[in-house]
């Protein structure tokens, strides 16, 4: 919108902005700040990603090094010690260090699977909505085809043929991932094309990629965003989830996914083992969804002013 000339604007803006300039400043309300579960979701990210970019200077153990006399060793304040605050695995190994691992291995996972995702959602549900026709039945027809398909089922098939590694688990998550935000901006896309202001932009020219980079795109990019947030989570979620079933990185590689499936079989006498990396997807998923659900309260407050 910001490039059509001056003298069409007062048509080509939405009435909800023509609506928001009319009311006077001094009826305006003052700044809005974050309810407490938002600030809670936002320090509980800020920490963990704190953890993971300082945490390997902060604590210098190696979380692959073993000591098996000291294995499944407790917390601190429950019988451990200082040596070990989280307490040790099966192998000896530091459940600390590995959590901080973990931490470097699952966040940027989640991230960088929630924007490829999103990047190729977004794209396929903006041509979706703006041209429908056959090219809208395409693109619907491939997201209903990925849903029908089950993630574990998909994974395994993923897994089979390529392997495990990190590559192979962020295509699942990107791929199964794509879906949500196509259909949420299909729609969208398909509520604003016959806009007026789309149409002041075709009546000077516009071409139709920058009508849809400059003009559409823009007003799409808040629900994509609070999507994004909450999306982040589940995919922590989903990565956890092949890790535990064995359907994840693999290797040495230490993940929350996989230190809980280790575990799973001291889950009686050692619950710490499975229950610290569990509580940190855990607070991972919170923290993203407190954000998340601020953010589209926050979209929908904006959009009835």
């Amino acid at each position: 919108m910001v490039s059509i000339p001056a003298a069409l604007r007062a048509t080509a803006r939405r009435p909800e902005a023509a609506t928001r300039s009319e009311v006077a400043p001094g009826a305006r309300r003052g700044r809005v700040w974050p309810p407490m579960s938002a600030l809670v979701g936002m320090a509980v990210l800020a920490g963990l990603a704190g953890l993971a970019m300082a945490g390997p200077w902060v604590w210098q153990v190696n979380p692959e090094a073993q000591d098996l006399v000291n294995r499944l060793a407790p917390p601190l304040g429950f019988g451990g010690s200082a040596a070990h605050p989280l307490g040790t695995d099966t192998l000896g190994r530091d459940t600390l260090a590995r959590i901080i691992a973990g931490a470097r291995v699952s966040l940027p996972l989640g991230v960088v699977a929630t924007l490829l995702a999103g990047a190729i959602g977004i794209t396929l549900g903006l041509v979706a909505g703006y041209r429908g026709g056959w090219i809208d039945g395409v693109i619907t027809w491939l997201a209903d085809v990925q849903l029908a398909i089950p993630f574990v089922v998909f994974a395994i098939v993923v897994t089979v043929t390529l392997g495990n590694s990190f590559g192979n688990v962020l295509i699942t998550l990107v791929i199964t991932g794509w879906v949500a935000y196509a259909r949420v901006i299909r729609l969208q896309a398909r509520a604003m094309r016959d806009a007026e202001w789309m149409d002041a932009a075709r009546v000077l020219g516009v071409s139709g990629p920058r009508l849809l980079s400059r003009h559409l795109l823009p007003n799409l990019l808040a629900p994509a965003v609070v999507l994004a947030t909450q999306q982040a989570g589940a995919m922590i979620f989903y990565e956890s989830s092949l890790s535990f079933l064995g359907l994840g990185i693999g290797g040495t590689t230490p993940t929350w996914g996989g230190m809980a499936a280790l575990g799973r079989d001291a889950v009686f006498t050692a619950p710490w083992v499975a229950a610290l990396p569990g509580a940190a997807i855990a607070l991972a998923i919170l923290g993203f969804n407190l954000t998340g659900d601020w953010l589209a309260t926050r979209g929908r407050r904006v959009e009835g002013l």
